[in-house]
């Protein structure tokens, strides 16, 4: 099983990256198309679609990399003040609410990329795209989030089987102040040190 989940970590980082250079694409087309509209007086927008594109696309592709580094956000004002094992317990909630939502998001956007490839819709601009693409890939990423979010909640429920609650803790809980304390200084300690 640890093998299954070493690939399942891979790949969301994977396409956490991606996403990420989809981002970093899109601000440089409409670098591009602002430099060509004030410079060389030449108008053309393609920025404006392929970055919704590209912020559809990478935040469902990176959903599942933040599940997976305890990143989503949560307001936990009253879990903090529970005991251990109702923290626990609302941290379990919290995954399944959140593989619920996954999973509904994954079933409406498939509706949509169904009625995109069925209507062979195109969107209503220069370029014309057929939104059965970015829409597919938007779906994709859903679908992964869904599916680690039933993994998560998978290995939740093998950890207690074996009686592991401190690992089934260690996939739910939210990091404290403490460890992104122990993180932040992890990553000053990666740094290298320059002599002057």
């Amino acid at each position: 099983m640890n093998a299954f989940h070493a690939i399942v970590a891979a790949i969301s980082l994977w396409m956490a990256r991606i996403g990420g250079l989809m981002l970093v694409g899109s601000s440089v087309v409409i670098t591009m198309e602002i430099l060509a509209r004030k410079v060389i007086h030449i108008p053309f927008s393609v920025g404006t679609e392929l970055s919704s594109y590209a912020l559809a696309i990478s935040a469902s592709w990176a959903f599942s990399y933040a599940l997976l580094n305890r990143a989503h956000v949560r307001i936990d004002v009253i879990r903090n003040w529970t005991p251990p094992v109702i923290r626990f317990a609302l941290d379990v909630l919290a995954l399944g609410a959140l593989g619920a939502v996954a999973l509904i998001m994954a079933w409406f956007a498939w509706d949509t990329v169904d009625t995109s490839w069925t209507l062979g819709a195109r969107e209503n601009t220069s370029l014309g795209t057929l939104l059965v693409i970015p829409q597919g890939l938007w779906f994709i990423g859903l679908v992964w989030f869904a599916f680690v979010c039933v993994e998560q909640l998978a290995l939740v429920a093998l950890a207690l089987m074996r009686g592991d609650r401190a690992a089934a803790a260690a996939m739910v809980t939210t990091p404290d102040v403490a460890d992104e304390i122990e993180e932040a200084l992890d990553a000053v300690d990666a740094q290298p040190v320059i002599q002057r």
